[in-house]
């Protein structure tokens, strides 16, 4: 268990002890953003959409499929009076009400979405 934590520790430190091997300044980051272009090219290729579309019909299954087990799990023991079931079942619960709940208010009293400028 020691050894564990040492490395996690290790791991977890090591972006506080490396550091950059080349100086930054202030004026270099915007003479290059002011010198390259960032477009992206507007040309669709239909075969990247099947893909996606694809992709996420694999991603709804494998979720499904997961979301299916993890349900019968609960359920099987919510049945045989488990009581460590029955107390994730309600945090979950309220998790979801409140999720519904903040859902709803932002539906109401922010109607244009948040971080969407109208225009």
């Amino acid at each position: 268990m020691k050894k564990l934590l040492l490395l996690l520790l290790c791991l977890f430190s090591l972006n506080i002890i490396t550091y950059a091997s080349f100086p930054i300044t202030e004026n270099s980051s915007s003479d290059i953003s002011n010198a390259i272009s960032f477009q992206m090219a507007e040309e669709e290729d239909p075969d990247s959409e099947t893909e996606e579309t694809l992709n996420q019909i694999i991603t709804v299954a494998i979720l499904g499929f997961g979301a299916y087990f993890l349900i019968r799990a609960l359920w099987r023991g919510w049945r045989d009076d488990i009581r460590w079931v029955k107390i994730l079942t309600y945090i979950l619960l309220a998790f979801a009400s409140l999720l519904l709940l903040f859902s709803l208010v932002a539906l109401i009293f922010l109607p244009e979405g948040i971080g969407f400028s109208g225009g």
